[in-house]
């Protein structure tokens, strides 16, 4: 008699979690739209420039005072020059694309984003920045070439910053899969590095960050990458990524330069294991000696071993 009794009250509370649920959306106060403004970043290598962000956030007050990525600005301001073509692939509000644009006064920015209200506020910002040397390619960076299926957050409030290609599966953590899961889907147009080798001039320096795409972008651009041999910031969300990219670059003749000690994201700089300016600018930012990592082919072993965190 106990068993039905429970059997029946659990199917009660089945029965009515719609009604809370319905409830409970009544009665807490909704979100309040994000609205989008113009703001002037006003210190770093972008400062003076414009950009448009979501208003009374955390990140537009970090991007307009310049404290957005500081550390990992000021190291990429030591590694451009005046007339150096560069690449931001992943350019989400623009603030890499903007800090590139104002180092590379005489040389160009390319700009590879895909989702489209992001691709246009960087075009908007650029033209009211009077930036006219930045192009922005409104196309996800990929293993391959052709249609790819794009998941994105597009509701007011959402985590604009973590759309990935399906393909790619995303960024792995507890945090990520609970935004992905009110992602919308759309068809984009992908591209790889080798197919700009014909149509762009050879790059110096690339950011990439692409939500986990990040090896795949790197493995479909060998020979890009061999020819103009650019320093790469890398956005890595894991061990698995660094090691894949690990087994594709240090084959390259690269390693890889820690710019940080944080865990969850890793930014590393990539450049030629004879790219000794690359090592130098880096030590005269952080004020230490960096550390080097993926030197040699022979060290992916012993770190895959270490455990899964970065």
């Amino acid at each position: 008699m106990g068993q039905f009794k429970q059997q029946i009250q659990h199917a009660c509370r089945r029965a009515l979690q719609p009604v809370a649920r319905g409830v409970r959306s009544l009665l807490t106060p909704s979100t309040p739209p994000i609205e989008f403004g113009w703001h002037q970043i006003e210190a770093g290598p972008a400062a003076g420039a414009h950009v448009m962000l979501p208003r009374n956030t955390p990140i537009a007050e970090a991007i307009t005072a310049g404290d957005y990525d500081e550390k990992i600005l000021q190291v990429v301001k030591s590694l451009v020059g005046k007339d150096d073509v560069c690449f931001d692939i992943g350019g989400h509000y623009g603030c890499y694309t903007l800090s590139l644009a104002k180092l590379v006064v005489d040389g160009q920015v390319h700009t590879f984003e895909p989702v489209p209200a992001h691709a246009e506020r960087i075009r908007a910002a650029a033209f009211k920045s009077e930036l006219k040397h930045v192009q922005v390619h409104q196309v996800a960076m990929a293993g391959e070439i052709g249609e790819m299926t794009l998941q994105f957050a597009e509701a007011e409030g959402s985590d604009d910053s973590m759309a990935f290609l399906d393909a790619y599966g995303g960024v792995d953590t507890q945090a990520a899969h609970e935004h992905y899961r009110n992602f919308s889907r759309t068809t984009v147009q992908a591209r790889t590095l080798d197919s700009l080798l014909d149509e762009l001039p050879a790059v110096q320096f690339m950011k990439i960050d692409a939500e986990g795409a990040e090896a795949a972008i790197l493995g479909a651009g060998l020979k890009l990458i061999a020819s103009s041999k650019p320093r790469l910031l890398v956005e890595l969300h894991g061990i698995y990524e660094a090691l894949a990219c690990a087994e594709i670059l240090c084959k390259l003749n690269y390693q890889a330069i820690l710019l940080t000690d944080q865990k969850t994201t890793l930014p590393i700089l990539w450049a030629s294991r004879d790219d000794v300016a690359a090592v130098q600018a880096v030590r005269k930012v952080l004020g230490h000696e960096p550390v080097v990592m993926f030197d040699s082919l022979s060290e992916l072993g012993s770190v895959a071993g270490s455990g899964p965190d970065v």
